[in-house]
């Protein structure tokens, strides 16, 4: 009797179909791992959205935690029953950018919910390549399975925040407070961050961000955003920015916010052949050095992991609802609607077909 699963595919923009699939052959060196909890990403929602390219016929999702389910032949170091997460990039581990360390930005990358089945189902397959490469990574039982299924996006905001260069003390401006411009909050107040300042529209995300640490919060519809930045640093403009909104037209803006050789990290992905426009000069004159992030390495997504096993960062504020496996479209459109933060997949148990 053929094995099956439920798993939420995607088969175009707004056409995500929960559906029963073949569960997943465990060939020689693979592990299948049987999803405990997931979490849906800004990108899950842009991709449903048509704004960023996944493969028809793909199992969305990458930010889960599971217990091992099946090993295949020649595996070790993992036992039936480990509690894992899996880095969800895909990589060579042979291109120059694998070997210095760059996983997240191989030149041969494919990811898991856009080119593989990602964690939108009942199981997940690692293939071996991946397992010999160290992509799955055993999580403490300590941590609860909500807070293991976010180690991904805080290993993104670790990212985030480490290429930004910052020094103790130095100010910051986030703008947006949705799960990752929260999320980029928490780990700059770890790090050592001066004066925070956070811009969003939405007030009950501002109050949260108050709540999490913000020095200064700013709705940018109720007053000037620039105005607010330069009161609060003498006229000089903060030390950093993150964008944390993928809209292009705040770009500029930021970049108006920065004090002379001041640094911007576009951390939101944006729409397919989203443009700005920039006054050059701006960049120019003030010697600003404009750089983006995305993903992060797979060392500092273990950094993230540890992080949260040692009680360092508190992702409980950022979890708002539950939803069965099969309410993932209902979660993501919760989250275009921006209802709450991040929503939490809880997965059934296995069907036999």
């Amino acid at each position: 009797m053929v094995k099956t699963m439920m798993a939420n595919v995607y088969y175009g923009p707004r056409d995500l179909r929960f559906e029963k699939t073949p569960i997943p052959e465990v060939r020689s060196g693979d592990i299948l791992v049987k999803v405990v909890r997931s979490s849906v990403c800004a990108s899950d929602v842009r991709v449903f959205k048509g704004e960023k390219k996944a493969k028809p016929g793909t199992v969305l999702g990458h930010e889960f935690v599971g217990e091992i389910s099946e090993i295949g032949e020649g595996v070790e170091g993992f036992s039936v029953g480990d509690r894992v997460t899996v880095y969800p990039v895909v990589f060579c581990g042979s291109c120059f950018y694998c070997q210095t360390g760059h996983q997240n930005m191989c030149a041969n990358r494919k990811t898991f919910g856009y080119d593989y089945n990602g964690a939108f189902a009942e199981y997940v397959l690692v293939p071996s390549k991946l397992v010999r490469l160290g992509n799955v990574v055993r999580v403490p039982e300590k941590i609860p399975p909500e807070e293991a299924a976010l180690t991904e996006p805080l290993g993104c905001s670790i990212n985030g925040v480490e290429v930004l260069n910052l020094k103790v003390g130095e100010s910051l401006l986030i703008i947006g407070a949705g799960p990752m411009g929260l999320m980029l909050l928490l780990v700059a107040k770890r790090s050592g961050v001066g004066k925070l300042i956070v811009s969003e529209v939405d007030e009950d995300r501002l109050k949260l961000a108050k709540r999490l640490g913000a020095d200064v919060v700013v709705n940018p519809r109720e007053e000037s955003l620039i105005e607010r930045v330069m009161s609060e640093t003498e006229g000089l403009g903060v030390d950093a920015a993150i964008l944390s909104v993928g809209v292009p037209g705040v770009v500029e803006e930021a970049l108006k916010a920065l004090r002379k050789k001041g640094r911007l990290n576009l951390f939101a992905g944006f729409p397919l052949n989203s443009k700005a426009s920039l006054d050059l000069n701006l960049i120019h004159y003030k010697m600003l050095h404009v750089t983006a992030s995305q993903n992060a390495p797979l060392t500092v997504f273990k950094r993230a992991l540890k992080m949260i096993a040692d009680g360092r960062i508190n992702l409980r504020p950022l979890i708002t609802g539950e939803f069965p496996l099969s309410g993932v479209k209902h979660a993501i459109e919760r989250r275009i609607r921006l209802e709450g933060l991040k929503p939490i997949i809880i997965n059934p148990s296995i069907e036999e077909g």
